[in-house]
């Protein structure tokens, strides 16, 4: 029996880490990364949004053709939850959210030097739920030990997810 094929979006506000954890967690694992950044567009907020979250999605199946998961890297609202569970179950792919957080003044103090104004919008984030959203498979506070022990819980996560919908189909 084929595994089916995943996608787990690490979620959370600016400098939470889902670019350097997401990439580090796909490579040990022999998933694909995509960084959602990398996707996004510009101008009309509605048709950005439209249009980024399709180019992800279209990435997405790329990587999934010879691997078995790709984790992306790019915070989610709920309706784009919605668009990215439900075009992935057409498709026949799982869809995963694991949201990632820490407090802003963590954040602040890290490797990548942030800007005044990315530490501001990741404060707002942080108060606007990105990282601890209801519908996250579950959430991670990456501010509680170093990369390499925040490395190691992320990739029992992803596993314990993983693992969970592998006997949800089986048991299904």
């Amino acid at each position: 029996m084929q595994m089916q094929k995943s996608v787990l979006f690490f979620e959370g506000p600016v400098g939470v880490g889902k670019t350097s954890l997401g990439r580090e967690v796909a490579s040990r694992l022999g998933f694909r990364f995509i960084d959602g950044d990398d996707y996004a567009t510009r101008g009309n907020w509605l048709r950005s949004i439209l249009t980024t979250s399709h180019r992800i999605v279209d990435a997405c199946q790329e990587q999934l053709t010879n691997h078995p998961a790709v984790i992306v890297a790019y915070p989610l609202r709920c309706t784009n939850w919605v668009f990215y569970r439900e075009t992935f179950k057409r498709r026949d792919i799982s869809f995963h959210c694991i949201g990632l957080t820490a407090d802003v003044a963590h954040i602040a103090k890290r490797e990548r030097n942030l800007s005044e104004d990315e530490i501001a919008r990741s404060a707002e984030m942080i108060a606007q739920g990105y990282g601890q959203r209801p519908f996250s498979d579950l959430t991670l506070r990456t501010d509680e030990s170093d990369f390499e022990d925040t490395c190691n819980r992320l990739m029992r996560a992803v596993q314990s997810v993983l693992k969970r919908e592998k006997n949800r189909g089986e048991a299904g």
